[in-house]
């Protein structure tokens, strides 16, 4: 089969989808790090879900290095231009990241699934509903990945077809198995996102609680976005006359779908993170002016009198305070709650509030003193 020139000469496209690729690959391993770092140190409930997480990220590295070889052999260039062993070994890394791209996103969602049994997994229905669509999702990817290696009687032919030639299907059934994979896993997306905004908008919770919360677990919207526009170039890889070049615009997004399923899927268990960080933040910045009160007030001969602060502590134990807002209380349970700091409700987190009074005064012979007091603001102003 001869290859025509192609207009524009001998270009190479490859360097821009490994800076992006790179790039992208980075952020979502910090963000699985800082997953793996909550999960395994804060909350304590590293599970199935991170496990399978981290397999998604081993799997996307791994796509991507052989894809970086690949471009070290001419991925990026104009098949026309490249030796006869550049275009088998890039054809070659090609093909074998392919399937790990696959099983990339695929076990991205299973994780994302396992999060969404955690949360919402409280009725039958709903739980082997996900539990479906997990099964779904390996058994349409996995079967996928199987064509791409069984479609020529030699394997060596996908990519040597002149020196190992044998029997091959036709490019259009990858082409054609490609877009039914990519229906499933858009559906699935999408189902991903539609799912948690329909359950928080049940609920019986501030407005601007759900859009954030929605929001939170509905980044997979933008995963959904990248598999319909990847579907729609998946038939560049039945181009074989300019592989080498045709398939780099389709990698693209399916880097960009990749690294947004992790990341979309990771980022909801991030809150307790924050919230350390923020507590940390908090109590430095507590610590100084307490520092400085105290430096102003030795040098002062008045007295300051009367002064009252409060200290809160949340009670966490389950999964799903570490996203949600609120935390079931036991029936019959009646204690003083906090709804993320407005107003007091039945059910949400529990709030034990504790006060001090810190008294200063000045005595001419003892110099400043301190005296801080605890009481129970329920106990009827009696002093612990």
């Amino acid at each position: 089969m001869s290859i025509p020139r192609p207009e524009g000469g001998d270009i190479n496209i490859g360097h821009s989808i490994m800076a992006e690729g790179w790039t992208l690959y980075a952020f979502s391993t910090i963000v699985i790090a800082a997953r793996v770092y909550t999960q395994l140190r804060l909350t304590r409930q590293f599970g199935v879900g991170d496990v399978v997480m981290v397999g998604a990220l081993v799997f996307g590295l791994l796509q991507l290095t052989m894809q970086t070889l690949a471009f070290t052999h001419g991925w990026g260039r104009h098949f026309f231009f490249l030796s006869d062993s550049q275009k088998v070994n890039a054809m070659e890394m090609v093909f074998v990241s392919e399937p790990l791209a696959i099983m990339c996103s695929t076990f991205g969602r299973v994780s994302f699934m396992f999060l969404l049994v955690r949360l919402f997994g409280n009725t039958k229905g709903r739980r082997w509903f996900l539990y479906a669509l997990m099964a779904q999702q390996l058994i349409v990817n996995l079967f996928t990945s199987i064509t791409i290696f069984t479609q020529c009687g030699n394997v060596h032919s996908l990519w040597n077809p002149v020196g190992e030639p044998s029997k091959c299907w036709s490019p259009d059934v990858q082409t054609d198995t490609g877009y039914v994979q990519g229906v499933f896993n858009s559906a699935t997306d999408l189902i991903l996102t539609v799912m948690p905004l329909r359950i928080f908008w049940t609920l019986q919770m501030d407005l601007k609680i759900k859009l954030g919360l929605a929001g939170l677990l509905g980044l997979s919207v933008f995963a959904f976005a990248a598999s319909i526009v990847k579907t729609v170039m998946l038939k560049n890889l039945g181009e074989r006359s300019d592989y080498t070049y045709n398939t780099v615009l389709f990698f693209r997004w399916v880097i960009v779908e990749n690294t947004l399923v992790m990341v979309a899927s990771s980022v909801p268990l991030l809150r307790p993170l924050f919230s350390a960080a923020k507590k940390t933040a908090m109590t430095h910045y507590g610590s100084n002016s307490a520092y400085e009160l105290g430096s102003r007030q030795n040098g002062s001969t008045s007295f300051a009198y009367g002064k009252n602060t409060a200290k809160s502590h949340v009670e966490a134990s389950s999964s799903e305070e570490n996203i949600l807002p609120i935390q079931k209380v036991p029936l019959g349970t009646k204690e003083r709650v906090q709804h993320f700091g407005k107003g007091d409700v039945e059910q949400g987190v529990i709030k034990k509030e504790v006060q001090y009074q810190v008294k200063y005064e000045t005595d001419p012979k003892a110099g400043l003193s301190a005296e801080m007091t605890e009481w129970d603001p329920h106990s009827n102003g009696v002093a612990k």
